[in-house]
């Protein structure tokens, strides 16, 4: 299920509201984290997709905490 909330307003039109969504998949072989934020207003958004594989906390840090605001997933 979708983990959907605000996240604050946007920087490209200055009046939308801008929600943060985050999706989690999981099967056998491996999970998907997928972040994004998007403009309820003007439709501006920006995604991240983390794969299991990729995950090292050095290069992308907690997959369970959004890049883009700093919140964890519930």
């Amino acid at each position: 299920p979708r983990d959907r909330q605000p996240a604050g307003s946007c920087a490209k039109c200055l009046r939308g509201t801008v929600h943060c969504s985050h999706n989690k998949f999981v099967d056998a072989t491996e999970s998907i984290d997928t972040w994004e934020h998007r403009c309820s207003d003007c439709g501006y958004r920006e995604t991240r997709a983390i794969r299991c594989g990729e995950r090292t906390a050095e290069t992308i840090g907690d997959p369970a905490v959004c890049p883009f605001c700093g919140r964890r997933a519930s």
